[in-house]
């Protein structure tokens, strides 16, 4: 997992991109929005907001700047990963406020709200595996978007270490291919 030294770092380097400037690279990000709603297709249940998913799906992509399918390809199992959890919580949430409104509706007793909504935790935790199947889907995603993490910092990594300083230095001499001019006044 990335330290938050990296992450910080990322998120200033992130901060220095302008976006694309080439026509090619203008081409490629004219297509993020459909690349986006494509996503959504195969992700977003019937209830969910694609608009929001779409703009959830930019903000991974604006903070990591991806180049190339790879890149794009982690970015976009990263953020899929975050919204996938977020929907996980949803769930849990709604799971709670369920078992809590049951509760209200079965008992006459004033119980204050905090300990309605124990009760209405305990149930839900007592009687059914909902919370332990989605705490485990939620222990898989956060594990996925870790991952997907990590690869796209090992890709970035090997791609600082290829183009090293000494690919900023002049070629060296090679007389066939670039021969030392004579010198002007000799």
């Amino acid at each position: 997992m990335a330290t938050e030294k990296q992450i910080n770092a990322n998120r200033e380097n992130a901060k220095k991109s302008t976006g694309p400037r080439t026509p090619e690279g203008k081409a490629i990000a004219s297509q993020n929005s459909r690349r986006h709603h494509n996503l959504a297709r195969s992700i977003l249940l019937a209830t969910e907001n694609g608009k929001r998913f779409c703009n959830h799906v930019e903000r991974f992509h604006r903070e990591f700047r991806p180049e190339g399918p790879t890149e794009r390809a982690l970015v976009d199992m990263m953020a899929v990963a975050r919204w996938r959890m977020l929907r996980m919580a949803n769930l849990e949430a709604a799971g709670v406020d369920h078992e809590f409104k049951q509760l209200r509706d079965q008992t006459a007793c004033d119980l204050d709200a905090p300990t309605r909504a124990t009760l209405a935790y305990r149930s839900l935790v007592d009687a059914s595996r909902t919370l332990d199947v989605l705490g485990r889907a939620e222990a898989r995603l956060q594990r996925q978007f870790d991952s997907a993490f990590d690869r796209l910092a090992r890709l970035r990594a090997e791609a600082a270490r290829q183009s090293s300083p000494d690919d900023l230095l002049p070629p060296r001499h090679n007389p066939a291919t670039n021969p030392i001019p004579e010198p002007l006044n000799s």
